[in-house]
C-alpha cells in the first residue's frame, strides 16, 4: 500500500517516479551538452564527489567550466542527493560570486593540495611526495597542455617518430621516440604561466613539510614531458646536475607530476647499492627531490595497469604522463642529442645526463 502523504499530497510512489523522470531528462541534458565522453567523466567526477574524494570546491570548479548553461548547472546542483555535500557545493557557488572581479584569476589558479586526504610525506631529507597535490582539473588541463605540446607540430619534436611500415609497401607508422616511453623537452615558457605558478605552491608545500634547506627554491627553466605506455619501465640512472652544486647536496628540486595511470617510483643513494626502496605514484601525485636527495639513483620499475582514474578516461591518452619541472640554471641542453637528455655545464657534459 502506498499512503497518501498528510493533507492528501502527492503519494511516496509518485514522487519517487517524477524524481526518476527529472533525473532521466536531467541526464538527457547533460548527454546532449558535454557529449558522450566528457558526460561520463563529469559523471565519474560526480561519483567522486559522493564519496569524499573529491573536494566540492573541486567538483564545483569542473562543473562550472564544463557547463555554460547556469540554468543546467543550477539543476545538477540541486539533484546532488546528500543534503551535506549538496550544502558544500552551494558554499563553493556563493565562494565563486563573492570572488566577483577575481573570478578569472581564481580560475587560473593552482590548487595544489587542495583535495581531500592531501597530504605530504617526507620520505628522506629533501625527498617529498604531495599526496593528491593537484586536483582533477588540474590534472586534466595538465595532460591537454601536455599532449599539445607532445604532437610536435610546426617542426618542434614530438613523442612519436615516423618511421617505416613493417612491409614494403605498407604506410609510414608512428612510435614513441624512446620504445615504450615518448619524450618532449622544452623550456617551462612553450606552456602557459599557470604552470610556473604550481612549481612554486608545491615547492613551497614541501619545504614546509621538509625544510628549505633540504628543499631549495627553484626557477622552473626546462619541462621534461615523458609519456609511458601501460607496463613501461626506464632504466636507473641519475638526472643531471650543475656539479656546483652536486658535491655540496645543494641542487635546487626535479618537481614531478604524474597523471593517469600510477608508476612504481624506485630509488637508492648509489648504483652499486643492492637494495632500494619503492614508492607509488598515482595520478595528482607530486614528487620533489633536491638538495641532499637531489642526486638519487633513480628508476621508473613498472607503470601500473588499470589505475587510470575514472574521470580521466576519455580526456589523456590511455597511459602515464610524466612531467617534470627542473632549475639547469647556467646548463646548456645539447637539442642535437634528443631524445636524450644531454646538459653542459661551462662547455662539460654532466656525466649523470641520460
Amino acid at each position: 500500500e502506498d499512503p497518501a502523504r498528510e493533507g492528501g499530497g502527492e503519494t511516496e510512489v509518485g514522487r519517487r517516479t517524477r524524481d526518476a523522470m527529472g533525473q532521466d531528462t536531467l541526464a538527457t541534458s547533460l548527454k546532449t551538452a558535454l557529449g558522450p565522453g566528457p558526460y561520463r567523466s563529469f559523471r565519474a567526477t560526480s561519483h567522486a564527489l559522493q564519496l569524499g574524494d573529491v573536494s566540492a570546491d573541486t567538483w564545483y570548479s569542473t562543473a562550472s567550466r564544463a557547463l555554460r548553461d547556469k540554468d543546467l548547472l543550477d539543476a545538477v546542483v540541486r539533484s546532488i542527493p546528500d543534503a551535506g555535500v549538496r550544502s558544500e557545493v552551494e558554499r563553493a557557488h556563493r565562494d565563486r560570486v563573492d570572488a566577483g572581479a577575481g573570478a578569472s584569476t581564481s580560475e587560473e589558479a593552482a590548487h595544489v593540495m587542495g583535495e581531500k586526504r592531501s597530504v605530504a610525506e617526507v620520505l628522506a631529507p629533501g625527498l617529498v611526495c604531495l599526496r593528491r597535490a593537484i586536483d582533477l582539473e588540474t590534472q586534466a588541463w595538465l595532460a591537454e597542455r601536455a599532449f599539445e605540446v607532445g604532437e610536435g607540430k610546426d617542426g618542434r619534436q614530438g613523442f612519436y617518430n615516423t618511421v617505416p611500415g613493417d612491409a614494403p609497401g605498407d604506410a609510414p607508422v608512428l612510435r614513441l621516440n624512446q620504445g615504450t616511453r615518448g619524450r618532449v623537452i622544452l623550456p617551462v615558457s612553450d606552456f602557459p604561466e599557470r604552470l610556473g605558478h604550481i612549481v612554486r605552491d608545491c615547492v613551497r608545500c614541501a619545504q614546509t613539510a621538509d625544510s628549505n634547506t633540504n628543499v631549495p627554491d627553484m626557477n622552473p627553466t626546462t619541462a621534461l614531458v615523458n609519456f609511458y605506455k601501460e607496463g613501461a619501465k626506464f632504466k636507473w640512472h641519475r638526472d643531471s646536475e650543475d656539479p656546483a652544486h652536486a658535491r655540496h647536496d645543494t641542487g635546487p628540486p626535479i618537481v614531478s607530476f604524474t597523471v593517469g595511470l600510477s608508476a612504481d617510483f624506485s630509488y637508492k643513494n648509489r648504483f652499486e647499492d643492492s637494495e632500494h626502496r619503492t614508492v607509488r605514484l598515482n595520478s595528482g601525485d607530486v614528487l620533489l627531490f633536491g638538495g641532499p636527495s637531489r642526486m638519487i639513483v633513480h628508476s621508473v620499475t613498472g607503470v601500473v595497469p588499470r589505475t587510470m582514474p575514472p574521470m580521466l578516461r576519455g580526456r589523456m591518452l590511455h597511459g602515464r604522463l610524466n612531467v617534470t619541472i627542473r632549475d639547469i640554471g647556467r646548463g646548456v641542453i645539447d637539442s642535437s642529442m634528443f631524445p636524450a637528455y644531454r646538459v653542459s655545464y661551462d662547455g662539460v657534459q654532466s656525466e649523470d645526463s641520460y
